[in-house]
């Protein structure tokens, strides 16, 4: 597979995995509504991570993917990498609100 060829089905799974992260963030938002504010806390943290990874860094590696199949790159970006950090964050913000919550009074008890 040519590397333009990987380029655009990576693209096609980006567009469907994002779509499942929309949803998987809806319900997600719903913990702002009735989770203990620590966990409120990691939660937007884990939305706004979302946010600026769909809304800005995304476009951003869209073009340059555009450009590396029209073989208009002007070279490397880090751009991979902040995405990578970010991804992280998001990840380490939902594994420390889903262990508040299995870890509260209120989950160990089942009056939830």
């Amino acid at each position: 597979m040519t590397r333009p060829v990987a380029l655009q089905v990576g693209r096609v799974q980006f567009i469907w995995v994002g779509y499942l992260e929309m949803v998987l963030a809806a319900f997600a938002a719903l913990a702002i509504v009735i989770e203990t504010p620590r966990v409120q806390a990691f939660v937007l943290v884990a939305l706004s991570v979302f946010i600026a990874q769909r809304f800005v860094v995304l476009p951003q590696l869209s073009e340059l993917t555009d450009q590396v199949i029209a073989g208009t790159a002007l070279g490397g970006s880090k751009l991979h990498l902040v995405f990578i950090a970010l991804e992280c964050a998001k990840l380490l913000a939902l594994l420390l609100a889903a262990a508040l919550t299995l870890l509260s009074p209120t989950f160990q008890t089942g009056r939830i």
